[in-house]
């Protein structure tokens, strides 16, 4: 539930209370997750832990705004991992929730790294800052939200490009997945790429941002790719999660990423599908790319297909010239890996056909290439310009590999 706490009084949201404070805490608002534990006025110190929001997954997300402070007060964030269980007896590692930096704006639009957090033995993160106005909003990363989604997208169609935005689906609960197509839809060259199939993990659509915004700037490159490229992107695709400050990842029963299924749970996933398929039946689909944060000390790296080693011919060529290409072009503000991860950790055949990126390669052929791309986030420079340049790489990966024909059969 939305929070708002003050002196030792905590206000469900929309309630009336006679208590009077002069910091406050709230979380009504899109994204917004926080369970107070404590607030001491006299030392402007806060406790808290992420909420859970019950069968919406991890509780990793928090992300908040207090009022009352003073310029110059220091105000100091103790954070904890949620001590509670989110699903059967599975209670969250607290590394998952407590970044090296935390996330801090004064408006709740420019977002910055705070000062580096300290970590106790009792698994405390503590986040001092000095308050440089009367309002301060932290978050586990910089947010974005369904507002920053459809600031993008409008931005996109208003500039002099071939393009049309397009409702992908309505979710669950009743929220409109929105995307938008850059290039002329029946384009030699398809494309498809989302975001955030697992809410918490904000970074992916920071760098969706980037490399959009570089598929339709002014770059030679980015012109000529799109005169013969249609690009389908999605800056969100588990809205309802986003939306709610939950974590996604491992809902009950299952999340966005584990549903490419034969019957889906999720309206998203389901639409998603029948998109891909039309697109790849009518003209055939070049590249499949899925935008994630991955663990807490992991690098920029992308996850190849299981059975790497067995892949031949044109499969076999286009994955390793993806990742030839990709190496030297998405090097700032950290370099690429230049070697495939592999997601072993999922043990079944089931569980990984229903994998979006396995869903995809499934279901198209054998030049079509399907990725996922995980962006680290544990680091001071996983900004949102850091993540923009992320996706800017991304770009001209996309640019250099659909220039030299994927389609085109193996050299015997």
């Amino acid at each position: 539930m939305k929070q708002l706490f003050s002196l030792g009084c905590l206000f469900l949201w929309g309630a009336l209370s006679p208590c009077r404070a002069e910091i406050v805490v709230r979380t009504d608002f899109e994204g917004g997750n926080a369970e107070v534990i404590s607030l001491n006025q006299q030392t402007a110190t806060l406790r808290i832990q992420p909420s859970i929001r019950e069968g919406r997954g991890w509780p990793c997300w928090w992300y908040f705004r207090v009022e009352g402070l003073k310029p110059g007060q220091q105000f100091t964030l103790e954070l904890q991992a949620q001590t509670k269980p989110y699903l059967g007896k599975n209670i969250l590692n607290a590394s998952w929730c407590q970044p090296k930096h935390a996330s801090i704006s004064l408006d709740g639009i420019q977002w910055k790294p705070s000062p580096k957090g300290e970590f106790t033995k009792e698994k405390i993160a503590i986040y001092r800052i000095t308050s440089e106005s009367n309002v301060l909003w932290m978050a586990w990363g910089p947010p974005f939200v369904p507002t920053n989604a459809e600031a993008l997208l409008a931005s996109l169609a208003a500039k002099a490009l071939e393009s049309q935005r397009f409702e992908l689906a309505k979710t669950r609960g009743g929220r409109a997945v929105s995307g938008i197509r850059v290039g002329a839809i029946d384009a030699p060259n398809q494309v498809w790429v989302n975001a955030r199939q697992h809410a918490w993990e904000s970074g992916g659509s920071w760098v969706g941002k980037g490399f959009i915004e570089w598929v339709c700037g002014d770059d030679p490159a980015a012109v000529a790719m799109r005169a013969n490229t249609c690009i389908h992107f999605i800056p969100i695709m588990d809205v309802d999660n986003v939306t709610l400050g939950a974590g996604g990842k491992d809902a009950d029963p299952r999340d966005l990423n584990r549903d490419w299924a034969i019957e889906p749970i999720y309206p998203e996933v389901a639409a998603a599908q029948k998109r891909i398929r039309e697109i790849h039946q009518r003209h055939g689909l070049d590249v499949f790319i899925d935008l994630h944060n991955p663990g807490p000390d992991d690098p920029v790296f992308f996850f190849g297909p299981f059975g790497f080693e067995n892949l031949k011919g044109i499969n076999l060529r286009n994955y390793q010239r993806w990742l030839e290409l990709a190496a030297p072009r998405i090097h700032e503000p950290l370099r690429l890996d230049p070697k495939y991860h592999f997601a072993n950790y999922v043990k079944t055949e089931e569980e990984r056909g229903r994998m979006s990126s396995g869903w995809v390669r499934a279901n198209t052929g054998p030049a079509t290439i399907s990725l996922t791309l995980e962006t680290a986030w544990n680091s001071i420079v996983c900004t949102t310009e850091g993540y923009g340049k992320i996706g800017a790489g991304l770009g001209r990966t996309l640019a250099a590999y659909l220039k030299e024909n994927p389609r085109r059969q193996p050299t015997p």
